[in-house]
């Protein structure tokens, strides 16, 4: 026996009252009340009679097909509703509204002055993440990275003043010394690149500790071999493998604390900073230099910050890598509001002291699972084709810059000249004031929200002229003014001294503050030039990131490279150029050959940005394995972490 099919009751709140219909067989019975079969009887007055239904000619019969029968009945039109509601029974009789939808996280939003603005990342849930913290404790870890930043910068150029001091002193050639600056800078090429892979797997604190133990042991060293070439040689190695770790991983380091709305003040301070260390340090070295210590006593003194800047790392420079993705899926947020700063401050007592230290492990960090996707994320990101183009057209002035002026002391610390060191650290005061004021100009949020194509062009022509013209400038004007008058008792085919150790040179026409002026407009347009690089790799991160995790990442991983690329090229640059400029006239030859290669390679790079952006944008994705990585089908939408 069949039961029959159960139906559906509707809760009593939400019925609809409908009347009662007639059958369509057999028309309503005579005699009752029209209040009965038609809707609007309950307007109508009790003392109207009834009448009968008869059916009329403007009835009109509709044929009702049956599922069972293939009979059609023929029966009048039913009456109307009393219900005005145009949409079917089907539909929902709820209105529409977001706040019914659940989820497990909100929106948050900032606090004070910064109510209004969404955070960009999303913080977890996670006490533990750095998006979390204290501002206190945001701060003592970028104010222990930013230290360390300046006294990597001060060890870049702290020989560029007593090059020709130590050539003396140690009985080698002058490229032998300017091996001093040059290795250790190419071996932090090297080292921050493997900094950055290992940093994936250990996390940052790990690599961080290490390199400033490493500097520490090359600074220590270094204090007591000034006469030993070789041992001299052997501490600035280890001091080069201990700048690459934080040439490479402070940005990222930024990225992981400090929400987007924070962090570009804090990333116009360190580069303001780092510029303004390495090219004003020979000012100060030249000047410790000429003590009766001699140059020795930049080392000791070096030493009583970097002790400090150990403590700082130790104490204040906690793990930052957080797997933030891992905590939830990738779902519809509620549209709550959810200020910052639910986790509270911490109170300076012992208790929350031993609990602080008991946080800053050497080593906290490990990465979920270790693919060959993970290892290849710094190799790929070398390899991508913005990587290649920012590298190149902004590597001229910047090796030609760290060239020159470590060939300063070549040039002017023998006769005609004999500039003692704290002269020829003076040198680079144009560099240090200009580069600096650029470096920080340059970086401002204003400058990055308003980089257009055009923008970029412009950019990339202004700085292209001006460390062009600085370069031009400065080769034609020294060979002009070292260039040997003819004496008229020399026949015409004699060729007149062009070489440096010429006695007979005339230098007296010399300006050292133009050349310092030169020297500044070089680093301005260097710098300038530098200003496009991180506007254009989150144009290329931004097209290409699955989500916002991974632009992050992109970001972070392509300045790591564009800097090791840099520097290594750099290195080679710094102790090869002395051969170079061994005379005037190759000096001039070099300054002129750089100077025209810049305008080509900056024509070029821009004509192809300017007509193949998204192409470029698109091979970077296939490069680095975005486009179709299957480890980023983990990774959800991209508005995941937005």
């Amino acid at each position: 026996m069949v039961e029959p099919e159960k139906t559906h009751v509707l809760p009593l709140k939400d019925a609809k009252k409908l009347p009662e219909l007639p059958p369509l067989d057999s028309p309503p019975e005579i005699g009752k009340s029209s209040a009965d079969t038609t809707p609007t009887s309950s307007t109508q007055s009790p003392d109207r009679t009834s009448k009968p239904w008869t059916p009329v000619e403007k009835d009109q019969a509709i044929d009702i097909p049956q599922p069972s029968f293939s009979l059609s009945l023929k029966g009048t039109r039913p009456p109307r509703l009393v219900s005005k509601d145009v949409r079917p029974m089907t539909a929902s009789t709820k209105r529409l509204s977001f706040s019914k939808l659940s989820s497990e996280r909100t929106i948050k939003y900032g606090s004070g002055k910064h109510a209004h603005v969404e955070l960009v990342p999303q913080p977890s849930e996670d006490a533990t993440d750095p998006l979390n913290w204290p501002m206190w404790r945001k701060n003592l870890n970028f104010v222990a990275l930013l230290y360390m930043v300046a006294l990597v910068g001060v060890m870049k150029t702290i020989f560029i003043s007593v090059n020709s001091t130590i050539a003396v002193t140690n009985n080698v050639s002058y490229t032998a010394v300017a091996a001093l600056t040059a290795v250790p800078l190419m071996v932090s090429a090297l080292a921050g690149v493997m900094s950055s892979i290992f940093a994936k797997v250990y996390g940052k604190r790990p690599m961080y500790l290490a390199s400033t133990t490493l500097i520490f042991i090359g600074a220590v060293w270094n204090t007591s071999v000034m006469s030993s070439f070789g041992q001299n040689m052997a501490a600035r190695v280890f001091q080069g493998l201990g700048w690459g770790a934080f040439d490479t991983l402070v940005l990222a380091s930024l990225q992981d604390t400090f929400f987007d709305h924070e962090r570009g003040s804090r990333i116009m301070i360190y580069y303001g900073v780092s510029v303004a260390t390495t090219w004003g340090t020979p000012l100060l070295g030249g000047v410790a230099s000429a003590s009766s210590m001699g140059f020795s006593l930049q080392y000791d003194i070096l030493n009583c910050f970097l002790v400090i800047g150990m403590l700082l790392v130790v104490f204040g420079a906690p793990e930052t890598a957080f797997e933030r993705q891992q905590l939830y899926k990738a779902q519809t947020p509620q549209q709550d509001f959810s200020q910052q700063g639910a986790w509270p401050t911490m109170t300076f007592t012992p208790a929350a002291a031993k609990a602080y230290l008991y946080k800053m492990k050497p080593w906290s960090y490990q990465v979920t699972s270790v693919n060959t996707g993970l290892l290849l994320q710094v190799p790929r990101a070398i390899a991508a084709p913005t990587t290649i183009l920012l590298c190149i057209v902004t590597l001229l002035p910047y090796a030609g810059l760290w060239g020159l002026a470590n060939s300063i002391s070549l040039l002017f610390s023998i006769m005609p000249f004999m500039l003692p060191s704290n002269a020829i650290g003076t040198l680079l005061t144009g560099p240090f004031i200009m580069g600096t004021i650029v470096a920080v100009a340059l970086v401002t949020p204003y400058f990055a929200t308003r980089f257009t194509p055009k923008v970029h062009v412009t950019t990339l022509a202004a700085a292209t002229g001006l460390a062009s013209s600085a370069l031009l400038t400065l080769g034609l004007y020294i060979e002009g003014c070292m260039m040997m008058p003819v004496s008229p008792d020399v026949s015409a085919d004699a060729k007149p001294l062009s070489t440096m150790w010429s006695i007979g040179s005339s230098g007296s026409s010399m300006s050292f503050p133009f050349i310092s002026l030169l020297l500044g407009l070089l680093a301005a347009g260097s710098l300038a030039l530098d200003s496009t690089i991180r506007p254009m790799i989150q144009r290329s991160t931004a097209f290409t990131s699955s989500s916002l995790n991974v632009c992050l990442r992109n970001t972070a991983d392509m300045h790591a490279a564009i800097t090791c690329l840099r520097n290594f090229v750099a290195g080679a640059l710094v102790v090869g150029l002395p051969s170079a400029v061994w005379a005037w006239d190759g000096l001039r030859s070099v300054c002129i050959g750089l100077g025209a290669a810049q305008v080509f390679v900056a024509a070029v790079v821009g004509v192809t940005w300017w007509g193949w952006e998204e192409n470029v944008r698109r091979l970077d994705g296939r490069v680095m394995g975005l486009v179709d990585l299957k480890g980023l089908k983990k990774q959800g939408s991209f508005f995941n972490m937005d």
